[in-house]
């Protein structure tokens, strides 16, 4: 019944991820076989073999992303400053000297 009918289907299909559009452009030529007592018959009993229609091709766009972990060294340098601060404090100590004076109030020979 259907093996000398002429099916050209033509399907597009683009998306982005978000938004598909579908374009669908279908040219069925049936022969005029199909007119008349058989498609009454399958149109009105409603019991006719399922009718194959023809591939839809669908394009899907998706986007992967894969992480590449970098290696960034980063070397810390740490400089000590050492600062001497030099102060001055006093430090007093006491010394002691006898010095030893002799008065003479006279001699033995001034008593003659």
């Amino acid at each position: 019944m259907f093996d000398q009918n002429n099916f050209d289907f033509d399907s597009t299909v683009q998306g982005n991820n978000n938004v598909v559009d579908n374009d669908m452009n279908v040219d069925i030529n049936m022969n005029s076989q199909m007119n008349g007592m058989n498609m009454n018959m399958n149109m009105s009993s409603g019991m006719g073999a399922p009718i194959q229609e023809g591939v839809q091709q669908k394009c899907i766009h998706k986007t992967i992303v894969h992480e590449v972990p970098h290696v960034c060294p980063i070397h810390t340098r740490i400089i000590n400053h050492h600062v001497f601060r030099h102060t001055y404090r006093p430090q007093y100590t006491c010394s002691e000297e006898n010095v030893v004076s002799n008065v003479q109030c006279g001699s033995c020979c001034q008593f003659r």
